[in-house]
């Protein structure tokens, strides 16, 4: 009687363990071949899905592409490539590859996966939403003793309607018999969606480049975005808007500067394209205080992504003013390559 009592108590506690175990694993992703995973949707973003499981010890980065489905029993936050945004649920009848059903309040809508170009979930912590990237670079040439030393340093939170972000490169170069020259500059940005593809930023810029005798200048700026284009492989984004710089110049003449100028940003990211990601910007500032002058600021970067979240990163910035207010280069620039570790 003992031993038949035992094992009802073994049979309950296996059933009690199994319907706990099964319940923790709310989300299930299909794959093409059948296979089938069980665990936690975290996020997607930039084509990659980050699912959780409790039998690894880290998450599984998942191209979205070899996804077939999907059944989401967490509540999402889900975006669209016509920039609508939804919070809901995903579910997967199996029928036909990569259409789903989404399910908000009592509606359903039926969808592709390609059309999902980011999903967040309600239960995200604070630091499931930061992204941090640091990288450096040296080089070295004995013939003349050239020096050069990079870094480039960034972090961001997004959250459901919002990103904040920074960043921080700085350039040290030293030669026989040439004064170093030090080149650092730092942004922050903040983004909010307002409607669709619409979103609105502000922002502030700062440099300092010993090339341009330029001891600092600081960009305040605000205005409005659009996605012209946003899916799994790519987006490119545009602004325009208003800025105000200050700029204090050194050397033999020192001199300070105020003005106001016209804002305009054109942004393209393509990040599936095998180990390598590619972005690129460029933002024109038309002076509304001094006739005819402009100034173009450029950034291109191509990025090999290593195991362990490590990368190799290949970097251009090009600055260019049509009418400097001291006498010096209009054109400067600076080439990198750099080794670096992300934490996304």
């Amino acid at each position: 009687m003992d031993s038949m009592k035992l094992r009802y108590l073994i049979i309950a506690f296996l059933f009690v363990l199994t319907g706990t175990t099964v319940s923790a694993q709310k989300d299930t992703i299909f794959f093409p071949a059948g296979d089938v995973m069980y665990g936690e949707i975290k996020s997607l973003n930039k084509n990659v899905l980050v699912f959780d499981t409790d039998y690894a010890d880290s998450d599984f980065h998942i191209e979205w592409d070899e996804v077939k489905g999907v059944v989401a029993n967490s509540l999402l936050i889900i975006y669209l490539e016509d920039g609508k945004r939804y919070k809901g649920y995903l579910r997967f009848s199996g029928n036909t590859e990569r259409i789903i059903s989404y399910e908000e309040s009592t509606e359903n809508h039926e969808i592709t996966l390609s059309n999902i170009v980011a999903i967040t979930t309600l239960e995200e912590n604070f630091w499931s939403r930061i992204k941090i990237s640091l990288d450096a670079g040296f080089s070295f040439s004995k013939a003349n003793n050239l020096a050069q030393l990079t870094t480039n340093n960034s972090v961001s939170y997004k959250s459901d309607k919002w990103k904040l972000a920074g960043t921080f490169n700085s350039v040290y170069t030293n030669q026989d018999e040439v004064e170093a020259t030090k080149r650092n500059e730092g942004k922050t940005n903040f983004n909010y969606d307002v409607l669709g593809k619409l979103f609105a930023f502000v922002g502030m810029e700062f440099l300092k480049n010993s090339e341009q005798n330029l001891d600092l200048r600081t960009t305040s700026k605000g205005g409005f975005g659009y996605y012209v284009i946003r899916t799994n492989r790519m987006f490119l984004q545009s602004g325009v808007g208003l800025a105000n710089a200050n700029e204090r110049f050194g050397g033999d003449n020192p001199s300070n500067s105020n003005s106001f100028e016209g804002l305009g940003i054109l942004e393209f990211d393509a990040f599936d394209i095998g180990d390598f990601s590619f972005s690129s910007k460029v933002s024109f500032f038309p002076s509304l205080s001094h006739a005819g002058r402009i100034r173009i600021n450029g950034d291109v970067s191509l990025k090999w992504n290593l195991p362990l979240d490590f990368y190799i990163k290949a970097s251009y910035s090009h600055d260019f003013d049509s009418q400097p207010l001291v006498d010096v280069p209009k054109h400067d620039f600076i080439f990198q390559t750099s080794f670096g570790w992300e934490w996304d």
